[in-house]
């Protein structure tokens, strides 16, 4: 499974406009691996490397929230902060 970081990555570059970039959302796979893990962090059953993919997905989503705020500005429309 590609992890959320690389599809960032690859939708930054590949030079979406500010209106696509306030409508990215992760693939459905990604979203449900979060909520899989997510959900296993609170039974205390996650290993080393699902707690690391989980924390990199958190980051992940914090650089796009920002490039998404970022993105509204420009476009003068209102931040919605509710992501």
């Amino acid at each position: 499974m590609p992890h959320a970081i690389d599809e960032i990555l690859d939708f930054v570059t590949s030079s979406p406009s500010l209106e696509e970039i306030v409508r990215f959302t992760y693939s459905d796979e990604t979203l449900e691996r979060v909520s899989y893990l997510s959900e296993q962090k609170t039974t205390a059953t996650l290993t080393q490397e699902e707690q690391q993919e989980l924390r990199e997905f958190k980051r992940a989503a914090h650089v796009m929230e920002q490039l998404k705020i970022r993105a509204q500005r420009r476009l003068g429309t209102p931040v919605d902060d509710a992501w």
